[in-house]
């Protein structure tokens, strides 16, 4: 039995997930999960609970066992594949590209997801203006862990071990929205650079999500 993804286009969490798949050209069955107004799962919301109570995607089924955490998900599909340059066999090259990932989702995840909140949710969705002070909190812990990644990138091209990896992948979809919600990326050339590369890759071309409207 193949591999069911639970997705959703605009999601960074699930997009994460699906630049992998087809980086490594996963064999992976991907269901669009509906969105309604209790959230994921629409009129199924009770049983997509049961999958995952956060009630988030994406989620994993593979036979009888489920998997959320877009990070653990990834991992567990790039075991599977086997020995590749993105989730290499060598635990100490795992272990370099897990940090970069634990630090995305601890650090980068929650200051660039505040301000996408700030800029675009509440604007477009709760037609409210965005509180400045939440803005200038998460543009300033912004800053603080995109200069971790500039002063990295200073030798190298990619994170982790210096090429292509699940580290590059996770980061990058936490800065999907980095346009549309003004995060201030701009003012780190090195990580501007790194993204612009990793979105040229057929990968993040063949998974970009339709625009979200503009507010109004």
């Amino acid at each position: 039995m193949k591999p069911k993804l639970l997705s959703s286009l605009g999601s960074q969490h699930a997009r994460r997930v699906r630049v992998l798949a087809h980086e490594l050209n996963l064999d992976i069955d991907i269901e669009e999960v509906m969105y309604g107004p209790q959230g994921f799962g629409g009129e199924q919301r009770d049983q997509f609970l049961a999958l995952n109570p956060n009630g988030k995607v994406p989620v994993l089924r593979h036979g009888d066992m489920v998997l959320w955490e877009s990070n653990a998900i990834m991992w567990y599909l790039a075991e599977l594949h086997g020995d590749n340059p993105l989730w290499p066999s060598d635990r100490r090259e795992r272990a370099q590209i897990a940090m970069w990932q634990v630090w995305q989702a601890a650090h980068v995840t929650p200051a660039a997801d505040g301000l996408f909140y700030e800029n675009r949710v509440k604007p477009m969705f709760l037609k409210q203006d965005p509180d400045s002070s939440q803005v200038e909190q998460h543009t300033q812990s912004f800053h603080r862990w995109m200069a971790v990644m500039e002063h990295y990138l200073e030798n190298a091209d990619y994170l982790a071990l210096g090429r292509f990896t699940c580290a590059d992948i996770s980061i990058s979809a936490a800065l999907m929205q980095a346009e549309s919600s003004r995060m201030p990326i701009g003012d780190h050339p090195r990580v501007q650079a790194w993204l612009e590369r990793v979105q040229a890759r057929p990968s993040w071309v063949e998974t970009e999500p339709p625009p979200m409207p503009g507010p109004g």
